[in-house]
Formats: C-alpha cells, sequence, structure tokens
C-alpha cells in the first residue's frame, strides 16, 4: 500500500513539474523574500546602521540642574540607574515612573545590532526573509493557490475521472496529491533559504561596506545550534503550511472548481486570521474563541513577531506550542476527513472548462 502511494506521488510529481503554476509560485516566493533581504540592506545602509532605530525618539527630561537623555539601548541594557544620576532625588523617581509608561510603548520596535542585520548578514538571514513572509502570511497563501491548483486541475481538464476509472483509490488520489502539495511547500522553503544564502554572501562582499563580516554568529552560539535552529524552524514552518494546503484541497473538493475553490479558500483565510480576531478581541468573554482560531494556534506555533526587546519590556510569554501543535493537526485532520467523504461520494464529472 505504501509504494502504491509512493508511486502515485511520483506519477503526481512528473505531471505537476511540467506546469508553469507551481514555478511561477516559488518565482513569486523568491522574488519577495529578496525584495525583504535586499530591502532592510538599503534601509540599513540609508539610515547609517541604525535601521529602524532612527525613527524611534528618545526620553528627554529637564530637571532643575540638568537635562538628561534616554534611549532605548540605555534602558535595554540596564543603563537607566547611572543616566538618572545627575538627577536628585524626587527627579529621579519622576523619570522612573515615566519611563515604566514609555519604555513598553516606544522601545518595543528597538532593534539590537543583531536583529537590525538579521535580514541580510550569515547565519540568520538564511530564514530572516522567511520569518517575514511567515508574519506577513503570504506563504499561506501561496501553498493555498497550490494546493487548490493542484486538484482543481484535474476537475477542469475531466482527467480525474479517467484516473478514477483506472481503478484507483479516491482516498490514495487525493492523499497523494496532499502530500505532494506539502513537499512542494518543503521545497520552496529550502531554495529560499539556499538563495538567501547566496544574497548574503553578496550583500556582504559589494560596497558600501556595513562594517561587519558577511558572518556573524549571534553572541553565545555556535555553528551546531545555528543549524539546530534551522533545521527546527524548517520543520515548524513546513508543519505550519500543512491546514493551509487542507484548506485549499477542501474548498476544491467542495466546489469542484479551480476558481471557485482558490477564491472561498483566501477568503475564508482572511476572514479568520485578519476579520475575526478583532472582532473577538471586543470582548473578554470571547478570548477563548479566539485562542481556538487556526491562525492565532499557527502564529503561536511559529512564535513570529516578539522582538528581544518586547520580551525584556513586556515579559512576553512563552507560546504554548504543545497545545498549538494539536489544535493545527485537529484542524487539518478534519479538513482532510470532511474531504474525503465528500469525495468519496460525489460523482465526478467531464471536464468543466476551469
Amino acid at each position: 500500500m505504501t509504494t502504491h502511494l509512493l508511486l502515485l506521488i511520483q506519477g503526481e510529481w512528473f505531471k505537476l513539474r511540467r506546469r508553469w503554476l507551481p514555478w511561477i509560485l516559488l518565482a513569486v516566493a523568491v522574488l519577495v523574500s529578496q525584495a525583504f533581504l535586499w530591502g532592510f540592506y538599503t534601509v540599513y545602509h540609508i539610515t547609517g546602521g541604525e535601521g529602524t532605530n532612527t525613527f524611534i525618539p528618545n526620553y528627554q527630561y529637564t530637571g532643575a540642574a540638568t537635562s538628561i537623555e534616554i534611549t532605548c539601548s540605555d534602558l535595554l541594557d540596564g543603563r537607566l540607574k547611572e543616566r538618572v544620576q545627575p538627577l536628585s532625588k524626587d527627579e529621579r523617581l519622576i523619570v522612573q515612573g515615566e519611563i515604566l509608561e514609555w519604555g513598553p510603548e516606544v522601545c518595543s520596535d528597538y532593534s539590537s545590532e543583531i536583529e537590525k542585520l538579521f535580514l541580510f548578514v550569515l547565519p540568520v538571514s538564511i530564514l530572516g526573509s522567511l520569518i517575514l513572509m511567515f508574519m506577513t502570511g503570504l506563504i499561506y497563501i501561496l501553498v493555498i493557490i497550490l494546493s487548490a491548483s493542484v486538484l482543481g486541475s484535474e476537475y477542469g481538464w475531466g482527467t480525474l475521472r479517467t484516473v478514477l476509472t483506472k481503478g484507483m483509490g479516491r482516498w490514495q488520489v487525493l492523499s497523494a496529491k496532499l502530500v505532494l502539495c506539502v513537499l512542494i511547500a518543503a521545497g520552496w522553503l529550502v531554495v529560499i533559504a539556499m538563495v538567501n544564502i547566496v544574497s548574503s554572501i553578496i550583500a556582504g562582499i559589494i560596497p558600501p561596506d556595513e562594517g561587519v563580516s558577511f558572518i556573524l554568529l549571534p553572541e553565545g552560539d555556535t555553528w551546531g545550534s545555528v543549524l539546530s535552529s534551522l533545521a527546527k524552524f524548517l520543520g515548524k514552518a513546513v508543519y505550519a503550511t500543512i491546514p493551509y494546503i487542507c484548506l485549499g484541497i477542501f474548498f476544491v473538493v467542495l466546489t469542484q472548481s479551480t476558481a471557485q475553490g482558490i477564491s472561498l479558500s483566501i477568503v475564508a483565510y482572511i476572514a479568520e486570521a485578519m476579520v475575526v480576531p478583532p472582532l473577538l478581541a471586543i470582548s473578554e468573554k470571547l478570548k477563548g474563541i479566539s485562542e481556538g482560531l487556526l491562525s492565532s494556534n499557527v502564529s503561536e506555533w511559529m512564535s513570529l513577531g516578539q522582538s528581544e526587546a518586547e520580551v525584556i519590556l513586556k515579559g512576553a510569554e512563552q507560546p504554548d506550542t504543545t497545545q498549538a501543535f494539536f489544535v493545527i493537526f485537529a484542524y487539518s485532520v478534519a479538513m482532510v476527513a470532511v474531504s474525503l467523504w465528500i469525495f468519496q461520494r460525489r460523482d465526478v464529472s467531464g471536464a468543466r472548462g476551469d
């Protein structure tokens, strides 16, 4: 049975590799990732190495005898007591109280040196633009389009009926397409990471010189720990794409149409990820529902969006990745089960032309 499924996956790959869409989607992913990389490279040099920190205002206080200025770097590096020393005791209390409000509000966007270079200096740049693509949700939209087109094209051309008449099991056909989409998504991530390596090397040797080696290991890290982190991220990233692959397959099975499947999948993704959470945030009573959303748990699973400054200033909680893992698993299994149930019972017609 396993051998037969592997042969089906191989056959699906032979068919898919001749189509333009997977390669176009890969090109879009690579181009966007490179736009992030070179965009940060440009901003870093235009701002003289300050990056986004250029736009963060410093805290200023004018006392009776002297004035002081406190930066986010002072606050995060523990130099606050040293900076307020010239003030009187009462003024120090005032400043420290104001800093408690100013710091978390303003300095959460502060980037450390390694964070400013993370998108174009090795080794952290290998995944820098990938992280941004997951944060923006672009990668999910691309895999939705991929999975919907892989199955939807069979409905449109009428070839699915021909395949099924040859005696292939419906669950095997659907499983082969799902596994192939997961493998292709994993291949996309690897290709993007490899292109990032090449671009980072180029960024490190062309002018202007950013004043650092094009290889900069985070403090306390070794190449072994870095490679382990990269492998862990890629594994988590592939797992995070699975429910969205299942989503694309589900709506195509439901509608038997590529266009409708892609449209409904993207609308469902946007609604669930961008529209529903703000509505649920209106009431504390709906917080439990928000925690059960697929998008919330995918973000939790990927542990995205927390800068070093946010963790220090706000004491950001560690994400509950165990719960996120099972919620993602439950969504994926539910969508595959319903898709298979519909696929098994519905008659497959001839070519639909879409």
